[in-house]
């Protein structure tokens, strides 16, 4: 008896930690920190170079160029192509919503990439702040503060979304309406728009970083170093509003979609997929900006979902999480 007791001790112990671990990657199952020079969005940054300042300066250069069609495209106020085939999804939505007892929103169970991007969108925001006050002097605070949105926060969102969550929202919405092509090539052209916009925020994000070395290089002239700052700001403002607009058209077509299709046991199952291939371990930092960027929302509907997606005992321990793992790596962009 002792012996079973000391089993289901062990096993109650066990559940309540992979309990614990599922539900951070409903809302939170991320992956481990990857640096810049070994992604696939990213080129390898050379180990030494006979010529730094000139490689620094054509690399900025050469990555300027390449998005200045690009940035002027997402800082227009213009409405998405979305609306060349929104018609017939949100007709299919509305009548989904009515047949439904609750909200669309409230049937999606995958919140955490949801939340991800929004923390996303307010790391790029609180990055580019920083950048406006940041001088030669204290551009060493800019690059560890670019480090951890670009390479920590931005790469874990794309890793999940380009090996995971895209494909799987592709088959569930397109192959998933074979018996109504024309809803499923909207569906298709949705996702193809999306998935153009993610390019461009890795393309972003590489700029932002190679940017960021050139502000550092103490050998490149201080005119470069300057303006390669204030491409910084810019560009983090450019990312920001690329994000922001992704979430719009995913909370608009995507999320309600999903959750009036997919059902809730399969999302879930869905779920702890990515938590048992990328682990749990960044969870933490990830919920915490999480957490962070729903508290800037002024809208409770959020929080509320939070409160029940998150498991109680989880949320007590987000303020520890921030003091101690959270916080030392973003305090700059408080």
């Amino acid at each position: 008896m002792l012996r079973l007791s000391r089993i289901r001790r062990k096993w109650d112990f066990d559940m309540v930690f992979i309990f614990i671990a599922l539900c951070a990657w409903n809302a939170v199952a991320f992956p481990t920190h990857l640096h810049l020079a070994t992604t696939a969005f990213m080129f390898p940054l050379p180990s030494s170079s006979a010529n730094p300042i000139g490689w620094g300066v054509r690399r900025a250069l050469a990555t300027r160029e390449v998005l200045e069609k690009e940035n002027s495209i997402v800082g227009e106020d213009t409405e998405s192509s979305c609306s060349q085939y929104d018609e017939a999804i949100l007709k299919f939505l509305d009548a989904k919503s009515r047949e439904s007892p609750s909200s669309l929103l409230e049937q999606f169970h995958v919140h955490g990439w949801r939340w991800h991007t929004k923390s996303l969108a307010r790391d790029a925001g609180r990055l580019q702040k920083l950048a406006l006050k940041t001088n030669l002097n204290s551009v060493g605070i800019l690059k560890d503060a670019s480090d951890f949105v670009v390479g920590f926060n931005m790469m874990g969102l794309q890793k999940v979304e380009s090996s995971l969550f895209f494909p799987w929202m592709r088959e569930k919405l397109t192959e998933g309406f074979r018996k109504r092509p024309e809803l499923s090539k909207d569906f298709n052209n949705v996702l193809d728009e999306l998935e153009t916009d993610r390019l461009t925020v890795a393309r972003l994000g590489e700029s932002i970083s190679n940017q960021v070395l050139l502000a550092c290089d103490e050998k490149a002239p201080e005119a470069h170093r300057s303006n390669a700052i204030m491409d910084n700001a810019n560009q983090a403002a450019d990312l920001q509003n690329l994000v922001q607009r992704m979430i719009s058209i995913e909370d608009t077509y995507l999320v309600p979609a999903i959750g009036a299709t997919v059902p809730v046991r399969e999302q879930k199952s869905f779920s702890n997929k990515v938590l048992r291939k990328l682990g749990i371990l960044d969870s933490r930092l990830h919920i915490v900006g999480m957490f962070d960027a729903i508290c800037e929302d002024s809208d409770g509907k959020e929080m509320k979902l939070f409160q029940q997606e998150i498991p109680g005992i989880t949320r007590k321990i987000i303020p520890r999480w921030k003091r101690k793992l959270y916080e030392p790596k973003t305090y700059m962009m408080e």
